[in-house]
């Protein structure tokens, strides 16, 4: 990354004052934007160490780049001390120029010259460039849209691990599952994530009456051996510490 723009520092900072505080990844995509929708909003997270430290980073970028649309920071403090300080900025094809932009000024506050990056929840790193910017992060809604959709398929995916089933989740989260000699099961497709996290996003009791437990062994037949709840419209289908959550469609 060319390091050569001559940036003014905010009143009070200096060339190298964050030094040691600021981790030289950071996440693109991995939090979700207050402007607007995520699919038109890139959001950037730095990492930082102490309130007072991303405080400054914070103010330094909200008041230094026309580009950004807001700068904020996490409300509290992660684990160790560490502060998470958010870059708000418009998904277009400029956005890995802006971010080079932003990163020349940022970098010589903590002395980073080599800068790496983290897509969405992926731990894997890429080194800072414009060229693996375009590569990784989508420039418009529908490549956005596109992407996310790819990732929760492959999930799903991931999920369903005993090979009984194919799926298919479209644009609309109608997830579709096939099964040979066994026709179609039309669901809708409503969350995924940790099995303590999205179990307690349904409220209300297990239904146990006959309906509902009939419901969850026709689903155990044809998905597989996999824990199976009803909770009012909702299916809770648990495979170790994972979950998914559907709704009855047609089957």
């Amino acid at each position: 990354m060319k390091n050569n723009r001559k940036v003014k520092l905010n009143e009070g900072l200096r060339r190298g004052d964050l030094d040691k505080y600021v981790s030289e990844t950071f996440s693109i995509d991995r939090y979700s934007s207050k402007m607007g929708e995520d699919s038109d909003i890139v959001v950037l997270g730095f990492t930082v160490k102490d309130k007072m430290p991303a405080t400054d980073l914070m103010e330094f970028i909200e008041t230094g780049y026309p580009f950004v649309l807001d700068a904020d920071m996490s409300t509290g403090e992660e684990f160790g001390g560490f502060y998470q300080v958010f870059a708000e900025i418009e998904r277009t094809d400029k956005i890995g120029e802006q971010i080079e932009d932003l990163l020349n000024g940022v970098g010589q506050l903590c002395n980073i010259n080599d800068w790496k990056f983290t897509y969405q929840k992926s731990t894997k790193d890429y080194e800072f460039t414009v060229e693996n910017i375009t590569e990784q992060v989508p420039l418009n809604r529908q490549d956005y849209e596109t992407k996310i959709l790819e990732e929760k398929n492959q999930d799903l995916k991931d999920f369903f691990d005993q090979g009984m089933v194919e799926l298919n989740l479209d644009q609309d989260n109608t997830l579709t599952f096939s099964k040979p000699y066994s026709g179609l099961l039309e669901t809708k497709f409503v969350k995924i994530g940790s099995y303590e996290n999205v179990s307690k996003t349904l409220p209300g009791k297990l239904s146990l009456d006959e309906g509902s437990q009939s419901q969850c062994f026709f689903l155990t037949k044809y998905l597989g051996n996999y824990e199976i709840h009803k909770i009012g419209e909702h299916f809770l289908i648990g495979n170790g510490d994972k979950a998914i959550v559907i709704k009855k469609e047609r089957w």
